[in-house]
């Protein structure tokens, strides 16, 4: 079976709207495999909660998932553009053990950023939530579930948590968002939705992360598996991608837009300086001549 770097939007009884992903190569190319396990956990699930709100973005848009700590770990940043590309990557302190860390450890005095572009001529949105709990999905949570966001609910799963590490039989991150939709959300005699709404929460606590992420099944398998007993609309698939935005025009144009004093502190007697992607790791090479 083909190994899916998917998103799928779904509906559920006129009632509920979801996305369910999973994401093998794209997610493994963003994760850096030197990082110990709980590491690689924490930024799996901010790529697949990236995938899950990202993927139907238009119109030049693109929507990044941040988050900021003092703790072991200071910077994770993920995005997705209107070309279903993605990209992201994490920055870790120094510390010994990290692999014995808990997440409150990892991430402390955390702030969560979720931000949408919407290209030039539309305004920018940012949505801010302070990280508690023990894990990315509480945050993402609580922030859904403030009283000015519609109820929601994520179900994430990466590889990482597994007692066997095995890629190839699994794909490597992924997860299921529920959100009640606005209009049942707001009626005050919904009480066979939120029956509803219960009844699917439940269903979907039963899913494990080894039935999950196997290859044996699709997605769509899965929703049916979950969900079948409803009228449930499956829309088009949405194919992920790692193409980066970086480029040699853009690198220079970078660099070019520097100061000339910092660009001769910058060389200081070197005949070349080589510049990596932070994150599709391409390496390119300018001389001085170069940035005239």
């Amino acid at each position: 079976m083909i190994l899916e770097n998917l998103v799928i939007p779904f509906q559920i009884n006129n009632k509920i709207k979801g996305t369910i992903v999973r994401l093998s190569s794209v997610a493994s190319q963003i994760i850096n495999a030197s990082h110990p396990k709980n590491i690689k956990s924490i930024f799996a699930d901010s790529i697949s909660v990236t995938a899950s709100i990202g993927s139907r973005m238009k119109n030049d848009g693109v929507f990044s998932l941040q988050a900021y700590s003092e703790g072991i770990i200071k910077t994770i940043f993920v995005d997705l553009n209107n070309n279903s590309s993605m990209r992201g990557y994490i920055s870790v302190n120094d510390f010994e053990n990290i692999e014995n860390l808990p997440f409150e450890r990892l991430i402390s005095n955390g702030t969560l950023a979720l931000n949408i572009k919407e290209g030039k001529f539309s305004k920018n949105y940012q949505g801010l939530v302070e990280i508690k709990g023990k894990s990315i999905k509480e945050a993402i949570d609580t922030y859904f579930n403030s009283s000015e966001q519609a109820k929601s609910f994520f179900k994430l799963f990466n590889i990482f948590n597994l007692k066997k590490y095995e890629p190839s039989s699994n794909h490597i991150a992924g997860g299921i968002k529920l959100e009640l939709m606005p209009e049942i959300n707001n009626l005050n005699n919904s009480e066979s939705s939120n029956e509803d709404w219960k009844t699917m929460l439940m269903f979907l606590e039963t899913m494990n992360s080894e039935e999950f992420l196997s290859i044996k099944k699709t997605s769509k398998q899965i929703l049916l598996n979950l969900f079948g007993q409803y009228e449930i609309k499956i829309f088009d698939e949405i194919n992920l991608n790692n193409n980066c935005q970086c480029s040699n025009e853009r690198v220079l144009n970078t660099l070019k837009s520097m100061d000339q004093k910092e660009i001769k502190f910058m060389f200081n007697d070197k005949k070349s300086i080589e510049v990596v992607c932070e994150f599709c790791k391409t390496k390119r090479v300018y001389s001085e001549q170069d940035l005239i």
